[in-house]
């Protein structure tokens, strides 16, 4: 698998560089029977999914994770000190990661299928295209997406980019027909016919509920437009997601081979160092959410802590730097809004960030979407549209689902479970911001680490309410573009990357970081 996974990465980036550089019939006189430039599309699946993960989600993902208050820092000089303290430029690579290194990929999946009438492959392509620009549109707004390379013409240098709103119709548009393409029963080949299926070794049936998994989160992510935002689609779509345990979109990283085998919160990018990792140690933020309830802030040791981070080597202890700041610092705040312990700061008063459990160990899944988010997306639209008793049910299946996955014990879940029914968990349902608060909490950590939480931050505004009274702006702000005397003040979206500003200025617009930083999307954007 090791092999396939390498090769294939490295056989994407090839045949995407080919894709991009060789339209011009000029450059086909020299092909090479024995070096085809075409692949087929069953050499192309593992590629499409392993570069999806590896270079799009991650890359949109590294520095997130300061910004969603995952990661805390060593020093000033830790690779992670820009992100966390929200000073992101045009260097910011998640752009040209998804354009030019995944999403070709997917495109040539599309184009290939339909040329050898597997129409399997194009519904692959196609989930896995939107699950790209779902991404990007995330991050940066407004993207390129009807101009982009369609694997048969050449690439516009210059491409339009369509509003955020038309993004939501594609997005929408292309999963019905993956769907649609997934239904049928004329295709050729098993999908896993060359072992390139790594994450569902062939099973369309999961590829299909992983296109409406996507669907779902997509209607959800309207939930501020009033007019666009429909409960029933969303529940709807959920119910022909994911249903039980086993299903998420995720494949396992691998041990012992090149770094691309190997999760990268544990191999590379500066996370594995032993002197000053880009983050050090998880941050008292995060480490509030698995200590303690929603609303209340009553302490509880949330049984997946000790499977996702380790304790300090000092005293045995779950602790974190606040975000933004640094060890010597000391703890960062505690769940009640009062200031950690201040003598708190030598490294082994923290436990390390990476290869520290779950989500961030050598062969840790990092997944697309799962069935915990898809139960918890359910229950948040259960909520709004007023019911109860269907937000309750869909809110402990998503928490207990994401427990069972991370081997927590069926004891441990019903304690957990008892605890929270104590905590007044039905009441707080009674409300719609209660009840999300909830959710929210329980999507940061069922999702730990995926780009999708800073979505739900930025969709509940940053509340505190929501977060908890933990959650607040870094210590060592970047205050050449945000007010440190306006905590209302958060950060907004990502700055188009330097080589589509120079080469496409009119497309991009204003990129200036006092704009595209502080600018609210369109998605986010109340109406």
């Amino acid at each position: 698998m090791k092999k396939i996974i390498r090769n294939s990465i490295y056989t994407a980036l090839a045949v995407a560089g080919l894709s991009m550089s060789s339209c011009d019939k000029f450059l086909d006189v020299n092909d090479d029977p024995n070096n085809p430039s075409k692949v087929e599309a069953a050499s192309r699946i593992a590629g499409a999914i392993s570069t999806t993960s590896g270079a799009a989600q991650w890359r949109a993902t590294r520095e997130l994770a300061g910004v969603m208050q995952y990661g805390g820092l060593q020093t000033a000089s830790s690779g992670g000190y820009a992100a966390a303290n929200w000073r992101f430029t045009a260097s910011y690579f998640a752009w040209q990661n998804a354009y030019v290194i995944t999403m070709p990929n997917a495109v040539d999946l599309i184009v290939l299928g339909e040329e050898e009438g597997n129409p399997h492959f194009v519904g692959v392509g196609k989930t896995l295209l939107a699950l790209n620009f779902g991404l990007l549109t995330a991050q940066y707004g407004d993207i390129v997406v009807d101009d982009f390379y369609d694997g048969k013409g050449m690439i516009s240098l210059v491409p339009k980019f369509n509003t955020q709103k038309e993004v939501y119709e594609r997005l929408q548009s292309m999963l019905d027909e993956a769907i649609a393409a997934f239904e049928r029963t004329d295709n050729k080949r098993d999908l896993n016919v060359k072992n390139g299926d790594i994450m569902y070794q062939g099973d369309v049936a999961k590829w299909k509920k992983f296109a409406w998994a996507l669907k779902a989160r997509y209607y959800n992510h309207l939930s501020k437009k009033t007019g666009l935002y429909d409960a029933d689609k969303v529940i709807t779509a959920c119910q022909n997601a994911f249903n039980g345990d086993g299903m998420d979109a995720e494949f396992p990283y691998l041990a012992d081979g090149l770094l691309v085998d190997q999760n990268p919160w544990s191999s590379w990018g500066g996370f594995e160092s032993l002197t000053n990792p880009r983050y050090f140690a998880w941050t008292q933020f995060f480490v509030n959410m698995l200590t303690s309830f929603p609303v209340t802030n009553n302490l509880y040791q949330d049984p997946r802590i000790s499977k996702i981070m380790k304790p300090a080597e000092s005293d045995g202890q779950y602790r974190g730097p606040g975000s933004g700041a640094f060890i010597s610092n000391g703890q960062g705040v505690l769940a009640n809004g009062s200031p950690g312990d201040a003598t708190k700061t030598k490294p082994e008063d923290y436990g390390r960030f990476s290869k520290s459990g779950f989500y961030t160990n050598t062969t840790s899944p990092f997944g697309f979407i799962t069935y915990s988010e898809v139960k918890l997306i359910e229950a948040e639209a259960r909520l709004r549209k007023g019911d109860k008793p269907g937000a309750l049910a869909a809110y402990e299946e998503g928490v207990k689902s994401n427990m069972r996955k991370l081997g927590v014990s069926s004891a441990d879940i019903n304690a957990y479970w008892a605890a929270q029914v104590a905590d007044n968990l039905s009441g707080h349902f009674d409300q719609v911001k209660t009840g999300l608060s909830h959710i929210m909490r329980q999507k940061h950590i069922s999702l730990c680490l995926n780009p999708e939480t800073w979505m739900d931050m930025r969709r509940m505004d940053y509340s505190a309410d929501i977060y908890g009274p933990s959650l607040k702006r870094p210590a060592n702000l970047n205050t050449t573009i945000f007010d440190p005397a306006n905590n209302s003040q958060w950060i907004q979206a990502m700055v188009y990357e330097t080589n589509e500003q120079n080469r496409n200025p009119e497309a991009v617009g204003d990129n200036t970081e006092k704009y595209r930083l502080l600018t609210p999307l369109w998605i986010h954007k109340p109406e």
